[in-house]
Formats: structure tokens, C-alpha cells, sequence
């Protein structure tokens, strides 16, 4: 089977310099990853880090989030998309999400509650808003009444709905009207086996998804599907799990999108990292069903009760993050690759590790372009959900 499509999501560990950033997404751009996603945590605001690394030399396309619904309305998540947009020149699209109540509720003070509903407002407002249309919405959740971007928005990268249909999407509750419409030399080496050609586009509305709910609400009205944190066979059920969702609601079932912590040859000090970024995780609705489906319930009944972080980090074993990531020589990558693809991934997102020695993730990215690259004439051309949700309180409490 091909090897899926292969993009970048800035990574932001806890126990690195926040300006790694725009060295990875220098690294991606130089090696010809498809698309550069730009989530938001603790650190910087999507929109305004998009914008300035948009402003930058190169080309790669954006994909901002997943953002959490619940902190932004539709309007001021549409005129960001819009603004990066315009100010870049870049293709970009938008992924959307839940979060955790912690980041929505503790550190937002925004109400967290009918997630799904919500998630589903959002993503249908948006995208009549991305479509230059003027919006009447009076939802459970959201409300909305004749706002329309004046910014060119991105229109949507394919149509999902079938050739002429992207125009005419009968959204149930939205009333609208029609508007107006550090490289080592081998990035142009990688460049044309890694990026779509001729993708000048964006908007595409892409929903993160884990529960059995938002998994619906996805398959309904998103482009496309982001999964974070899930093992190959986690992934299968739940394209599986799209696929008779979308069949009810007679759409084409949408693609998936897997977030996948890699390290190439990774040393001590790269597990170490891993390990404390899966910390938060450990108690997270889900993902803590999870990792005891992967072997590892001891660690999360200790997550779950109440232990101190520095404890439950200290009993995180190498092997906990390497259940839902990638790591090893450029065999063991590509061998972790396929399994994903097998699972019916088309892109795999990879949150490449930093260290001191590497700010930008360069030895795991080039690695896994050179993958691609030797994969030969059967590998397609292609280019907390967010962090840990807790992670800010959690870096205080394991450094005291």
C-alpha cells in the first residue's frame, strides 16, 4: 500500500525553547513536507505565529489547530483563517476540536458542555463564513446573524460532497446568503516526492475527533478527519467507525489524518521528552482508555489517582509513547509508516522531536523524507487533538 501523506505539526515541548518552532517549520518547508500544522496551547497564539511564519521565506502550506471550539467564536475563527490567508498568500486550512475542560474551562473560564453539538455548530458556521457567505445561524450553542468576511477566504482544497455540490450544501440550522464571492542540502531533492503539486488552495474544514460522537459529527460535515495519540489499530476502528457514519448521513466518507510523535534513532534525552508530553494524557477522557487498551493501565490508574506528576512521570515507560508513535532507524519508520497506512490513514502528521543538539527536528524530518523518497514510483506525491492539556501546570509541579 502507499505510504500516506506526509506533514509537519510544530511540536512545543514542554522542556524545549518555545522558538523551535520556526526552526521546524523552516525544516518542513526546506524538505518539502505537504503541509505545516500550527496548533495553539500555552505558548503562542495560532493565528499570529501562522502569519509571521506565512511571512517568512518559502512555501509550505498552513493548517491551523486543531482549536478549541469552545475559546473562539466562528466569526473570530473565520477571520483568522482568513487573515493568514491574506497575509501569507499561503493555502490554508482549519481543524477544529473540543479540548479539555482544563483549557477550555480552567485557563479560558469559557462553558465546556454538549461538545458535540457544539463541534458541529462551529464547523458548519465556519465553513458557510470560509465560503464568502453571509450567516444566519441561532443555534443550542452558537448564534450568529449577518456577518460576512470582507477578506478573500480559501475555498475548499476538494469538493467532498461530489463535482458541483461543494456550492450548493444544504447546511440543516445555518440560513445563509450567497455572498461574493537548518537544511543539509536535501530539500529540493525531497521537494516534488513530498508536496502536491499544483495545491494553491485551501479552507479545508477538517474536525479532530476520538469519541464515538465527534467521530459522527465528523463524518457528517468535515473534509477531514484528525485523530492524535492512537495506535494503528485504534485508527482502523475508527475509520471504520467513519465510514458507517458518513454512509447514514450519504456522503462519501471523509480522509484521516493521524498526529504521530516520531524520533529517529532517539537517544535518552528524546524519550525523556516524549515521556513527559504524554504525562497529561494519561487521565484524559479517552485517551486514558486508550493507553490501558495498549497495556499500560497500571500508568494511568496512577495518573488517575491523583499521584503527583514527577510520579507519574517517573513510572511512564519508553514503551507508553512508542504504543502511539514512531521511533527507531529508517527500517523500524518505515515498517510504523505502513502499519498506519494499512489503518487506512491518508496523512500522517509527524511531531518530530527536538533536543539542544536539534531545535528544528531535522535528523527525524529528513529521515522520514528520505523514507518517502526511496519508496519509489508507488508512494503517492504528496506536499491535544492539542498538547497536553495541562502541561503548564504540570512543568511547575515535576520541576519543583
Amino acid at each position: 500500500m502507499p505510504l500516506p501523506h506526509l506533514s509537519v505539526s510544530l511540536p512545543y515541548w514542554q522542556n524545549r525553547e518555545p522558538l523551535d518552532a520556526l526552526l521546524v517549520a523552516e525544516a518542513a518547508d526546506k524538505l518539502g513536507f505537504h503541509r505545516l500544522w500550527v496548533g495553539e496551547m500555552a505558548t503562542f497564539d495560532a493565528f499570529a505565529l501562522a502569519a509571521a511564519i506565512g511571512r517568512a521565506p518559502g512555501r509550505i502550506p498552513l493548517c491551523l489547530g486543531p482549536l478549541a471550539v469552545g475559546v473562539r467564536s466562528p466569526a473570530t475563527i473565520a477571520m483568522g483563517t482568513a487573515t493568514v490567508a491574506a497575509l501569507t498568500g499561503r493555502p490554508v486550512d482549519i481543524a477544529l476540536g473540543t479540548s479539555s475542560t482544563v483549557v477550555v474551562r480552567d485557563w479560558h473560564s469559557r462553558r465546556r458542555n454538549r461538545t458535540a453539538r457544539h463541534l458541529e455548530e462551529t464547523s458548519r458556521i465556519v465553513r458557510a463564513l470560509l465560503a464568502g457567505e453571509k450567516v444566519e445561524h441561532d443555534g443550542l450553542i452558537e448564534r450568529i446573524r449577518g456577518f460576512r468576511l470582507r477578506l478573500p477566504a480559501p475555498r475548499p482544497t476538494l469538493p467532498v460532497h461530489g463535482p458541483d455540490e461543494s456550492a450548493e450544501i444544504d447546511w440543516p440550522s445555518v440560513g445563509s446568503e450567497r455572498g461574493r464571492a537548518s537544511s543539509n542540502g536535501h530539500g529540493r531533492e525531497h521537494r516534488s516526492r513530498l508536496r502536491t503539486a499544483g495545491r494553491s488552495t485551501g479552507g479545508e474544514i477538517i474536525v479532530a475527533a476520538f469519541g464515538e460522537r465527534a467521530l459522527e459529527v465528523a463524518a457528517r460535515c468535515a473534509d477531514r478527519v484528525v485523530l492524535n495519540l492512537v495506535t494503528p489499530a485504534q485508527v482502523a476502528r475508527c475509520v471504520t467507525a467513519i465510514g458507517e457514519f458518513a454512509a447514514r448521513a450519504g456522503r462519501a466518507a471523509p480522509p484521516v489524518s493521524v498526529w504521530v510523535i516520531a524520533a529517529a534513532d532517539p537517544d535518552p534525552d528524546m524519550h525523556a521528552t516524549v515521556r513527559q508530553g504524554v504525562v497529561g494524557y494519561l487521565r484524559a477522557p479517552g485517551y486514558d482508555a486508550m493507553f490501558t487498551e495498549a497495556g499500560f493501565g497500571d500508568v494511568v490508574a496512577l495518573a488517575s489517582s491523583g499521584a503527583h506528576p514527577r510520579e507519574v512521570l517517573a513510572a511512564v515507560p519508553d514503551e507508553l509513547p512508542a504504543a502511539v508513535g514512531m521511533f527507531g532507524d529508517a527500517r523500524t519508520l518505515a515498517a510504523r509508516l505502513g502499519e498506519y497506512a494499512d489503518a487506512g490513514a491518508d496523512e500522517v502528521v509527524i511531531v518530530p522531536v527536538t533536543t539542544a543538539e536539534d531545535p528544528a527536528g531535522y535528523r527525524t524530518l529528513d529521515a522520514l523524507t528520505g523514507i518517502v523518497t526511496d519508496s519509489g514510483p508507488g508512494v503517492p506525491e504528496t506536499g491535544g487533538e492539542e498538547s497536553d492539556p495541562e502541561s503548564a501546570e504540570q512543568r511547575r509541579q515535576i520541576d519543583e
